[in-house]
């Protein structure tokens, strides 16, 4: 019991911490290994062709540059994205939530089910006593009736 609500606790405080922590794939930078185009450099070493590769470089900025662009573009697509966006983080935020009220009632069900546990711990404990003391009663009974016939037969002789 005490177990199972350290676990609980661990793995909830677990969960908290996840965000603050920096875990969480919406903190992590920018990673062009799932773009499908593939990533070309063109290597020179003459000037013309370096400042035709600088604005390549400048076109690479940090997530958060780059996700103020797209708050303040105002072109249809820009805007759908992050209504997208806000969506899916809606229906994440939704799930934890279910999530952690799910794992609250198990909590609370676990806690039921310990103290039913106990309960018919002890009433079977009081059973299996009074089983043996209804044993023992009928023991003596039977032993009460036996004299009984030998004392009967002894009269009659």
């Amino acid at each position: 019991m005490k177990k199972s609500i350290i676990n609980a606790a661990i793995v909830a405080a677990t969960l908290a911490a996840c965000p603050q922590l920096g875990f969480c794939a919406s903190d992590m930078p920018y990673e062009p290994v799932f773009e499908n185009v593939p990533i070309t450099e063109a290597i020179t070493t003459t000037a013309s062709t370096q400042t035709s590769t600088t604005p390549a470089v400048k076109s690479i900025a940090p997530a958060s540059s780059t996700s103020a662009a797209k708050t303040t573009s105002t072109s249809p697509a820009a805007s759908a994205t992050s209504l997208e966006t806000g969506k899916l983080q809606n229906a994440l935020m939704q799930l934890d939530s279910a999530q952690v009220e799910i794992r609250n009632q198990l909590i609370q069900y676990k806690s039921e089910y310990a103290t039913l546990d106990n309960q018919y711990k002890t009433i079977k404990e009081q059973r299996a006593a009074k089983a043996k003391l209804v044993k023992e009663t009928e023991k003596k009974i039977k032993e009460l009736d036996s004299t009984k016939e030998k004392i009967r037969k002894n009269m009659n002789y």
